[in-house]
């Protein structure tokens, strides 16, 4: 099955993680266009704060630059092919955990699955929810014909760091700036 023949959104609407020993158990449930909405009005002010922090937008333009940015990456919103947009949800509680958006699409002969973001809310985190989750992504993955996930890190997330090397990612490349005129 291919990247391009396949679409999780229309096969279930909610989809189970096996459960690991000691780890709990989530499922992810599709978006609705009100939790993608309210996803993505949360994650443009979050990019543009990120954007100024690293010194590459000016705070008053950031605003507007990412959601322009969000506007080229999403062009039909939650409908946008390839994207799936979920909420993470904890099996025993029903609680809404977080959230995460990743793409399946198949280019240079091989099916890529990337992780475009994943958020957890900070009152649950470290108690194995976003393990869980990239495990359901490797099984995933592999299903669709996948032999590999793609994610994007930022350096100073040293959390995130930390789990995705634990689970065996490797930095496969490296985007480096030199600031011309630092501030004293």
């Amino acid at each position: 099955m291919s990247a391009d023949e396949a679409d999780p959104r229309d096969e279930r609407a909610s989809h189970r993680t096996e459960k690991s020993p000691g780890l709990p158990a989530v499922r992810l449930e599709s978006m609705s266009e009100a939790d993608f909405d309210a996803s993505r009005d949360r994650a443009i002010p979050r990019h543009a704060a990120d954007q100024v922090r690293r010194g590459l937008w000016t705070e008053e333009e950031s605003l507007e630059a990412s959601r322009v940015e969000f506007a080229q990456l999403l062009p039909q919103g939650s409908a946008t092919p390839h994207f799936h947009f979920c909420n993470v949800v904890d099996e025993s509680t029903k609680s809404v955990l977080g959230e995460t958006w990743y793409s399946v699409r198949a280019m240079g002969g091989k099916v890529q699955f990337w992780i475009d973001w994943i958020w957890i809310e900070p009152r649950y985190r470290r108690r194995g929810y976003a393990t869980q989750v990239f495990r359901y992504f490797e099984k995933e993955a592999a299903k669709l014909g996948a032999d590999r996930i793609g994610l994007h890190v930022v350096v100073e997330n040293d959390g995130a760091i930390a789990l995705y090397s634990q689970l065996g990612y490797q930095t496969t490349n490296l985007r480096m700036t030199k600031l011309l005129n630092p501030a004293p």
